[in-house]
């Protein structure tokens, strides 16, 4: 328990939640802390958040709290700002009957052990008691951490009812914590696989980002695959659950990688089902096109890669095949090239305006990119070089 206790409190945020406890405390209420860092404390690991389980109402919490944030009042979630921190602290409660595969349709507040029943993996229903410095299981949650076992809490198919993104949670929770699912756990998720596509495609989008910068993302992939989860968000996908993790991906990155193989119309069908924003949409459409022809790329003249290459997309893009051992010496050098450039291209040496009743039409937007391209590959070194050469091209064309 002493490791639990010094993990905890080395957390930075355990100053705040150590107010917030202590002003809970005097004012008569009881509070845990709940779920996923007392998990990771048990594992021997640091946890991203450290959120509180405590019998005051939302109402009381406002009260108490200088600053609070409504996050789900209805459903007894509140954030306490406190120390430039951000607390999660959600009352003990029951959920009333799940008719939307999402959200019960109303709560009552309840105890500890009541509520750790109503959530989802025994391993996340854990809590920590602050002041005797123990461990609360209602569930045996402890057991399956020893076991390394992922199971649901109670009945599973009645949990995944209820919720129905906790099927792909069950998935990223086997690949985070390198787990093996339960066997009823698993049974009812594949039962139960179809509920997935009722789930919005933002909470998919976070899960599935969250999958695949797991410890073990082959185990999650194999889950979706043997669950039928994956034939029902990514049908197109084949049965491969290879993957190379590149430490500091952004999901937008992982998700690239996790959508190189699809054909366009099925890339465009997974975007949609994601909902991913208009910026990772475009970095993973660039990635995927340079990726399907990647020759067609390189042999485009330097100017025009460079240009290219302000994309975020298809520096990635060439970032990984170089990884992968493919067209190294190439990729390095044009690497090399926009690097020696700083963090953004130079301003073109020429303008429209330098072309104003000297061309018309396409042919300004030809004679200004091809000018372009030459100031980038460092043939047209300042202005008095460009407008020294659009003098000739002029000549030559008119």
């Amino acid at each position: 328990m002493d490791q639990v206790r010094t993990i905890l409190q080395s957390h930075p945020h355990w100053p705040a939640v150590e107010a917030i406890y202590h002003k809970l405390a005097q004012e008569g209420y009881k509070a845990f802390l709940a779920g996923g860092c007392v998990r990771d404390a048990l594992l021997g690991l640091k946890a991203n958040d450290l959120d509180i389980a405590t019998n005051a109402t939302p109402d009381k919490i406002e009260e108490l709290f200088e600053k609070t944030i409504n996050v789900g009042k209805s459903f007894g979630v509140m954030r306490v700002v406190l120390g430039g921190a951000d607390i999660e602290v959600a009352t003990f409660r029951n959920d009333g009957n799940y008719k939307d595969g999402r959200r019960p349709d109303h709560v009552e507040f309840s105890t500890p052990e009541e509520d750790a029943k109503r959530r989802d993996f025994t391993v996340n229903a854990l809590f920590y008691d602050m002041q005797n410095h123990q461990i609360l299981d209602f569930v045996h949650g402890q057991e399956d951490l020893k076991k390394q076992v992922l199971r649901t809490v109670g009945e599973a198919k009645k949990r995944f009812q209820e919720d129905h993104l906790r099927l792909l949670r069950g998935a990223r929770f086997a690949a985070q914590l390198d787990f093996a699912v339960e066997s009823g756990t698993l049974a009812a998720m594949t039962e139960m696989a179809a509920a997935v596509k009722t789930v919005s495609g933002e909470r998919l989008r976070d899960e599935m980002g969250k999958l695949l910068k797991s410890k073990n993302v082959p185990l999650g992939l194999r889950v979706m695959q043997d669950t039928g989860l994956q034939r029902e968000l990514f049908p197109w996908k084949t049965p491969d659950v290879n993957w190379t993790a590149y430490p500091g991906c952004e999901i937008w990155q992982n998700l690239s990688l996790f959508l190189r193989s699809a054909g366009h119309s099925d890339l465009e069908k997974s975007i949609e089902l994601l909902r991913l924003s208009t910026k990772e949409r475009r970095g993973i459409e660039d990635a995927w096109e340079l990726w399907q022809k990647p020759g067609d790329f390189l042999a485009l003249r330097l100017g025009l890669q460079l240009q290219q290459m302000q994309k975020p997309g298809k520096t990635w893009a060439l970032e990984v095949l170089m990884k992968e051992g493919l067209f190294e010496e190439a990729i390095l050098r044009l690497l090399n090239e926009a690097r020696s450039f700083g963090d953004e291209l130079p301003k073109p040496f020429l303008t429209g305006e330098d072309l104003k009743g000297k061309l018309q039409g396409p042919a300004i937007g030809q004679c200004l990119q091809e000018a372009y391209c030459l100031q980038l590959e460092k043939s047209l070194k300042d202005r008095k070089q460009a407008l020294s050469w659009l003098d000739s091209f002029l000549k030559k064309v008119n």
